[in-house]
């Protein structure tokens, strides 16, 4: 099954711009080309930069890849804790968008950029998902069939006013069927993710419920 031809992509949007997001924005282009400078810092490039994607990046990464694998990351588990006012929801209305939060583990998808790309497909993935700083860049362990590979994630930071981990299912639930943001819905996105899980034929019991 090709994924590009059952989702509902957005590959056209201009990731992190807009009014919206500057509302938010904590870093500017010369910010998030540092950051990228700095996790690259002392890493051997030469066969290329994997990262690891639990969300949208699954089924819409929106970059230029060589190679992917499906693949498991313990220590953290994919959770719907981060308020969303520009992609999936409003300042109005905000939808929740997904993190990796501490614990358990979490099955997702890696991708490989070739040594050749990976300044600028970081660079749109970094627009893409630092722009507000609710994340922080991480090297992480991710178990595949052919191997373990060393990949770069996104994990939820703790200290953003974004993170709301302390939901009730039911907030959860009304939240992802109302929020609409400059990316879909928000009920899309999650629809998206729990399709693109099962299409690959990973689970996530959480996510399903």
């Amino acid at each position: 099954m090709n994924l590009k031809t059952n989702f509902k992509l957005n590959s056209s949007y201009k990731w992190g711009t807009g009014d919206e997001a500057d509302s938010i924005r904590t870093m500017n282009s010369e910010k998030l080309l540092d950051s990228v400078e700095n996790t690259l810092k002392g890493i051997n490039i030469e066969n290329g930069v994997w990262v690891f994607g639990y969300g949208s990046l699954m089924w819409n990464p929106d970059f230029k890849l060589i190679e992917k694998r499906t693949g498991t990351l313990k220590g953290y588990h994919r959770r719907l804790c981060i308020k969303s006012i520009v992609y999936r929801g409003s300042p109005d209305y905000h939808g929740l968008v997904f993190g990796l939060d501490n614990g358990e583990s979490c099955q997702g998808m890696a991708f490989r950029i070739s040594k050749e790309n990976i300044q600028s497909e970081l660079q749109k993935i970094w627009a893409r998902e630092m722009f507000a700083g609710t994340y922080i860049p991480t090297w992480v362990n991710v178990t595949t069939k052919k191997g373990a590979i060393s990949a770069i994630t996104f994990i939820i930071n703790q200290d953003h006013d974004h993170y709301i981990p302390n939901l009730q299912l039911e907030e959860i639930v009304e939240r992802v069927v109302r929020a609409e943001g400059n990316c879909g819905s928000c009920h899309e996105y999650v629809i998206n993710t729990a399709k693109s899980l099962h299409v690959l034929g990973l689970r996530d019991s959480k996510l399903e419920k």
